[in-house]
């Protein structure tokens, strides 16, 4: 029998969560550049990761975005995410480092 997912296979649902909050983050300040006529900051860099998601999601697993999301989303303590998933905060640790480590270095191309 085939898995069924309510909402789609998990690292689809990952990648379009993390795709649909990249796109509103970059949208907002966008908005704000416009409006103020501040700086553009960090923007390029933002729209260079949400272009790259895809190469994000091929080159690290699935679980340790989510795990990544779960801390940062719900800005939650790498303790607080032990309990709630089990692991311990050396494996929360490694595997959040391993996907920012990839995110900076799409970030760094631009």
């Amino acid at each position: 029998m085939a898995d069924r997912y309510y909402w789609g296979k998990p690292r689809d649902v990952i990648k379009g969560y993390l795709r649909g909050i990249l796109h509103l983050s970059a949208a907002s300040k966008q908005h704000y550049i416009e409006k103020t006529g501040a700086e553009t900051g960090n923007l390029p860099r933002h729209l260079k990761l949400l272009e790259e998601l895809d190469e994000l999601f091929e080159t690290v697993d699935t679980d340790s975005i989510a795990l990544l999301c779960l801390r940062y989303v719900e800005l939650l303590s790498i303790p607080d995410t032990a309990e709630l998933t089990g692991l311990t905060n050396s494996q929360i640790s490694k595997r959040t480092a391993k996907v920012m480590k990839k995110a900076k270095e799409i970030v760094a191309k631009v």
